[in-house]
């Protein structure tokens, strides 16, 4: 009976010894968070998570060495304009690596940044050349020129007759054409080892294929009058 009574005290005074530390413990922590809010008015508090939010703002610099290889591919390739002064332009391409480009002339053309992130397309007039492209990355997506200075990857430039085009596109692509009683278009060619899809309208040739990596489209669309290209447009599209 003792020794029932001995372990009961012993029980009891253990469990009281645990609680009274933890109940210092706890003190200890609660002290020194109400003394840490007393020392850090909330003027100080405010002014430091605007700092750290301004901060966060400037750390979204462009990211201009980004790799662009994964787009080098035989496909994407063809939807590219080069002109005499070394710059060969093409979809997805970071424009931040290319030469004889004054960057500063850029300016906004759609813009859906936040305090927290840099989202921004922007425009830039290259010698008659008017690209889009992708303020962060650099990645070129839309191309538009009415002149004679930019070429295809093929070698077709305003100017060049559309029979020219045709002629060196239709080698390696599916061709459709316009019917306009059925009101869609038919295929006249089928080619097993096609490059991309060419479509011919009255006024314009439209070539396309998708793009695999970011499952979009890209295209090159010919316009041209009485025979003759006015306009190229080289642009991605979902």
């Amino acid at each position: 009976m003792r020794k029932i009574i001995l372990l009961l005290s012993i029980t009891l005074l253990l469990v009281s010894c645990k609680e009274e530390k933890q109940q210092k413990t706890e003190t200890i922590y609660s002290t020194s968070i109400d003394v840490l809010q007393k020392e850090v008015p909330p003027k100080n508090t405010q002014t430091k998570v605007e700092h750290q939010s301004q901060e966060t703002v400037l750390n979204f610099t462009p990211d201009k060495n980004r790799d662009d290889s994964q787009y080098n591919d035989i496909k994407t390739l063809e939807f590219s304009l080069k002109d005499d002064k070394g710059r060969n332009l093409c979809l997805y391409h970071n424009i931040w690596k290319q030469p004889n480009i004054d960057f500063e002339n850029h300016e906004v053309f759609k813009d859906w940044s936040t305090e927290t992130k840099i989202s921004k397309w922007v425009k830039q007039e290259l010698d008659g050349l008017s690209v889009i492209w992708n303020y962060m990355n650099g990645a070129i997506l839309i191309m538009e020129t009415e002149s004679s200075n930019w070429s295809t990857k093929r070698g077709i430039k305003v100017g060049d007759s559309i029979s020219k085009a045709y002629e060196i596109y239709a080698p390696d692509a599916d061709i459709y054409k316009l019917d306009e009683e059925k009101r869609g278009f038919i295929k006249i060619k089928d080619n097993e080892n096609n490059l991309y899809i060419l479509k011919q309208y009255d006024e314009r040739i439209y070539i396309y294929i998708a793009n695999l990596i970011d499952e979009e489209i890209m295209n090159i669309k010919l316009h041209h009058n009485d025979g003759i290209i006015t306009k190229i447009e080289v642009y991605f599209s979902n």
